[in-house]
């Protein structure tokens, strides 16, 4: 296997790293043939590396918030940061995408890299955590920025759980309702058909169409089970490579109500972000500059980009973000107040809070008018199958007479 060696010159007082293929890492002792002392002996993390999935991968076997909890505790007994990396190591199963990511991690710590340098390289961690540690190395906090982004984290968790909880029993009644039509249409009505076949006389159109629907439904059966497990396939496919909740953030933005919506929350993890920053050390074109990565959109990401040209130009912190389309007026007078009596980080906090109760009132009142709402549709759409089915027995009646 390949390791990488850290070695002393004793001649030359020189240290340098070498890769080299050994059979095991106790193969090569503690002093090569030329008298070279070895300092350390890694075998080579680009294989676990590469069986890392990017940041943006759906399913991640790390959990980023219970990492830093882990870590700040163990940092706030005492550790170094190694240590406490090591020992998170030794409870991760081997060979799990944990360890191998801890792995990585030690690696490029043992090379002398800082830890957000590593954090970033292994593309695996959130953009605002990696600039929080990057503040706290500043400063020696490292358990206090880890404490800034648990905060930012449960308040971004507590929006996006909002959301999903809203989005469950509309999801679910609408899930049964499709499905009780599905096998309405596919099992129930075919049986009408041969009911309505031998019927003379007159016919509503309904029933008409009832009765050309049923017969379709009884020769082509299989062949629409078969379209709508494909279609289901589909949908399940576009659905685990985002294109489904692109698709709906598309939507959703023609939509004036969901748009301004979605710019609270937006707003929300923006100013929080800059508020995590900002104490961690960062001015505030800096914390701008890093908050482009946190993908809120073109919109904000022009928005960040121009207010950090008029900052570059000596503009008033409110006014630059208010040019940008950044601000409201509460907000733009908040800013002002920061301005005036240099409390910039707690006015940042308000900013992003106020935005989150706007997004939390908005997601309360969606659920009691849409719940509703989805009840009344689904009901409409299996009463209207029924009765459909039902109101030729009237022609029936009407024929006999």
């Amino acid at each position: 296997m390949k390791v990488r060696v850290r070695l002393l010159d004793p001649q030359r007082m020189a240290i340098s790293e070498e890769l080299m293929e050994v059979t095991s890492v106790a193969e090569l002792g503690s002093v090569l043939a030329d008298g070279r002392k070895v300092l350390s002996a890694e075998p080579v993390a680009g294989q676990a590396q590469r069986r890392l999935r990017p940041a943006s991968a759906r399913a991640q076997s790390l959990d980023v918030a219970w990492w830093c909890q882990e870590l700040r505790t163990l940092l706030q007994a005492g550790m170094t940061v190694v240590e406490a990396i090591e020992t998170l190591q030794a409870q991760s199963a081997p060979g799990s995408d944990r360890a191998a990511l801890q792995s990585a991690l030690l690696t490029e710590l043992h090379r002398g890299k800082a830890l957000s340098v590593a954090m970033e390289s292994l593309e695996r961690f959130p953009m605002v955590l990696v600039a929080s540690v990057r503040a706290s190395e500043r400063s020696s906090s490292l358990a206090e920025a880890l404490t800034e982004y648990l905060r930012y984290h449960d308040l971004v968790e507590a929006l996006r759980k909002k959301v999903v909880s809203a989005a469950i029993y509309p999801s679910l009644v609408l899930g049964l309702g499709l499905l009780v039509s599905t096998f309405l249409v596919i099992v129930v009505l075919p049986r009408f058909a041969s009911m309505y076949a031998d019927l003379h006389g007159s016919m509503s159109w309904t029933t008409e169409m009832l009765t050309v629907v049923s017969r379709f439904m009884r020769e082509y059966r299989w062949a629409v089970v078969v379209g709508l497990v494909g279609l289901v396939a589909a949908v399940v496919g576009c659905w685990r490579q985002g294109l489904v909740q692109r698709a709906s953030l598309a939507a959703g933005m023609r939509v004036g109500v969901i748009r301004r919506a979605l710019r609270e929350f937006q707003l929300a993890k923006l100013y929080h972000s800059m508020t995590v920053m900002f104490r961690g050390g960062y001015t505030l074109d800096e914390a701008l500059l890093r908050c482009e990565g946190l993908a809120l959109g073109s919109d904000l990401e022009r928005g960040m980009r121009e207010a950090r040209s008029a900052l570059h130009r000596g503009v008033r912190v409110s006014a630059a973000l208010t040019e940008a389309g950044m601000t409201d007026t509460v907000t733009q007078r908040l800013l002002a107040v920061g301005e005036r009596s240099g409390q910039f980080e707690r006015v940042l906090q308000t900013i992003a809070d106020r935005h989150a109760t706007n997004f939390s009132a908005f997601m309360d009142r969606a659920t009691r008018i849409v719940e509703p709402m989805m009840l009344l549709l689904v009901s409409l759409l299996v009463g209207s199958i029924v009765v459909l089915m039902y109101l030729p027995i009237f022609d029936i009646a009407s024929s006999i007479r």
